[in-house]
């Protein structure tokens, strides 16, 4: 469904579709709820698979964009035009993913299969105007569907002609200041199960970029990579070196002052392009040095190919 023209998220919205203080118990409880209002208010799908659906997604990763605010959906075969349930929580329930705290604005959004990219373009616009301190508190403290839909017909919210990577971006990534000793680092990479990590400033200006490669890299003597037979030194345990100076040794020491970057308005295709001519996990995404989030390779192929 592309769109010639500007189209604003309200469009996709009824009042009737809207759920002022649900009662759910639990998150699953309240996708199924917002579901069942619009299989009997617009009907055209099947409510059990879509239900299964959203249930599988939010479980294999987060819809959680911001404080109190989830946006499960499902891309739907043989949906003809993009429908949207909004349900609010007066005390909020933890979603699949609990790290991102309890939700009480819960959005569903069910888009036509056959384009990929139009849930994104939806989440752009819903990021863009609920993802600022309060705008989700807001909502929850609406007392009737009548009050939330004239939130969203009186704020705007525009669906972009194209995604970009402020649309894409992870903008709470994990970071480590310069400044943070390498077992922090260490910590991170096991605890946090990244790759690549940005290091920053006070100011959130980017320094430079350390990954698990960087560590390794540092663990063993330049000369070992060139030899082909390591039997002669298979005691030999460089790692145990390193890791005594674990505490002592800066970040600084050991980060690479080069990485990819883009700014936030980049298109996605440009990003697609970087990520292949640069072989890269992880791109920054900045303004001018100011780290503004990031776009990592498989959250990137997540949302393009199964959003």
């Amino acid at each position: 469904m592309p769109f010639s023209q500007e189209v604003q998220f309200v469009t996709f919205l009824e009042e009737k579709n809207i759920l002022c203080h649900m009662q759910a118990a639990t998150w699953k409880d309240a996708v199924a709820q917002l579901a069942e209002v619009l299989h009997r208010n617009e009907g055209g799908f099947p409510l059990d698979e879509v239900v299964s659906a959203c249930i599988r997604r939010e479980e294999a990763a987060s819809t959680v964009i911001a404080p109190l605010l989830a946006l499960p959906h499902a891309r739907v075969k043989g949906l003809e035009r993009v429908l949207v349930a909004i349900g609010t929580l007066s005390a909020g329930i933890p979603f699949a993913s609990p790290d991102h705290g309890p939700v009480q604005v819960v959005i569903l959004i069910l888009t036509p299969h056959e384009d990929p990219g139009l849930y994104l373009r939806v989440l752009a616009a819903l990021s863009h105007n609920l993802g600022a301190p309060g705008a989700p508190d807001r909502l929850a403290e609406c007392t009737s569907s009548a009050d939330i839909y004239l939130a969203f017909s009186s704020n705007g919210a525009e669906l972009p002609p194209y995604l970009k990577a402020q649309d894409l971006m992870e903008p709470n990534p994990v970071t480590l200041l310069e400044t943070d000793h390498l077992k922090t680092a260490i910590d991170t990479f096991c605890l946090r199960k990244v790759m690549d990590i940005p290091i920053i400033d006070e100011e959130r200006d980017v320094r430079g970029v350390l990954s698990v490669e960087d560590i390794l890299r540092h663990s063993l003597p330049e000369h070992l990579l060139w030899m082909h037979d390591l039997s002669p030194i298979l005691r030999f345990e460089p790692f145990a070196e390193l890791l005594k100076r674990d505490h002592d040794s800066k970040i600084s020491d050991y980060m690479r002052e080069e990485y990819v970057s883009a700014e936030p308005g980049m298109p996605a295709v440009q990003l697609a392009k970087l990520f292949l001519t640069q072989n890269v996990r992880q791109i920054l995404v900045l303004n001018h040095r100011r780290l503004e989030g990031i776009v990592d390779l498989h959250a990137f192929m997540a949302k393009l190919f199964w959003g």
